[in-house]
């Protein structure tokens, strides 16, 4: 389904749901690629939904629904919020993270929330906590050596009510690294 503009119709995949549809010209969809969004295999787009929600905050995508009404980010969160499963924090966390060049994807796990990596060597195991919660320094500790045993450096994000999120770099706390005042 070519049109005049040189632009193909994919079918929009997201998390194994069709959404409807997008229309790319080649540079646009190599450009999609490239930036390490999603796959595209048989006239159809595979992104996942963090992806999908960052890309239509950006203008970078623009999605017709199965009607043909364009889809933007807020419209495409009330509708799909329960469907997809959408995370308002891990949606604010993965576009901090994407705006910093970071790749990421969501973990599968009650212990961390997303991973990411930098495109070299580092990768880093991500947990969301909201802003003014109280947070045992053992449970802390324990992100830490789950991260280390994985290879993984561990990040928390605390996403303030605001909407910022402020990101905090976990090291293992022991004895020797800890002062004591008197």
């Amino acid at each position: 389904m070519d049109n005049a503009e040189g632009k193909r119709r994919y079918f929009l995949i997201v998390d194994n749901i069709e959404l409807g549809y997008c229309e790319l010209d080649e540079y646009s969809l190599n450009r999609i690629i490239k930036a390490g969004y999603g796959q595209v295999a048989d006239q159809k787009l595979l992104l996942n939904k963090y992806e999908t929600f960052y890309m239509l905050k950006g203008n970078q995508l623009q999605i017709f629904d199965k009607k043909g009404d364009s889809l933007n980010a807020e419209k495409y969160y009330q509708t799909y919020k329960t469907t997809l499963n959408l995370n308002l924090e891990k949606l604010l966390v993965y576009g901090e993270l994407r705006q910093k060049g970071y790749r990421i994807n969501e973990i599968q796990t009650n212990i961390f929330d997303l991973i990411a990596d930098d495109g070299s060597s580092r990768s880093y195991y991500i947990k969301i906590l909201p802003e003014g919660g109280n947070y045992n320094i053992e449970d802390l500790n324990n992100l830490v050596k789950i991260s280390i045993r994985h290879k993984k450096e561990p990040i928390i994000a605390i996403v303030e009510r605001n909407g910022e999120v402020i990101f905090y770099k976990l090291f293992q706390l022991s004895e020797g690294n800890i002062e004591r005042s008197n």
